[in-house]
C-alpha cells in the first residue's frame, strides 16, 4: 500500500470564491484564471470589497494578481523590476571571503564543489591561474544579485 504524503496547497478563486490548485491555469468553477477579479480573497475564501488592498480575515494583500507584498500607488511608480532570491551577499562579504578562503564565497553561491576545484587549480598553475578564477568571481559574484547560479557556471552575466 502507498501512502501518499503530499499536502495538496489550494487557492480560492478571485472571481468566484471556488477552491482551485495553486498552479491551476483556470478556475474549474468558473473558467475564469483563479488570480484574476477582486471578489474573494486568494487565501481564505472571503468575499472582500472591490475597493479593499487587505482582506479583513486572514491579512492577505488584495491586489489584481493578490502577490505577497503590498504596495501603495506612490510606491508603485518608484518600484524596479528586481529579482531577489534568499540570502544576497554583499560586496564586503564577497571580499572578506575571497581574501580569506573563496570556496567558502563560491559556497555560498551553491558553488562550493567550483570552489574547491578552483583552489586546486590555482595551486597546479602556481598561482597563476588565480587571475582567471578573480574574474570569474566577480562575475559570479555580479549574478548572484539577481538570479540563482547553476553548479558549474563559469563567468556568468549578470
Amino acid at each position: 500500500m502507498v501512502i501518499n504524503l503530499e499536502k495538496k496547497q489550494f487557492i480560492y478563486c478571485r472571481d468566484c470564491g471556488g477552491q482551485c490548485p495553486e498552479n491551476a491555469v483556470a478556475c474549474h468553477s468558473c473558467g475564469v484564471p483563479p488570480k484574476k477579479g477582486n471578489n474573494f480573497c486568494n487565501s481564505c475564501g472571503l468575499a472582500t470589497n472591490k475597493n479593499a488592498v487587505i482582506c479583513v480575515k486572514c491579512g492577505c494583500a488584495l491586489s489584481k494578481e493578490n502577490d505577497s507584498t503590498l504596495m501603495f500607488e506612490s510606491q508603485k511608480e518608484d518600484k524596479k523590476v528586481e529579482v531577489r532570491r534568499g540570502d544576497v551577499i554583499s560586496s564586503g562579504t564577497a571580499i572578506l571571503w575571497y581574501l580569506v578562503c573563496y570556496p567558502v564565497g563560491y559556497s555560498q553561491w551553491g558553488q562550493a564543489t567550483k570552489g574547491w576545484v578552483s583552489l586546486l587549480f590555482l595551486f597546479i598553475t602556481g598561482g597563476y591561474g588565480g587571475i582567471v578564477i578573480l574574474v570569474d568571481y566577480i562575475k559570479c559574484y555580479n549574478a548572484q544579485k539577481t538570479r540563482e547560479l547553476g553548479d558549474w557556471e563559469f563567468f556568468p552575466k549578470a
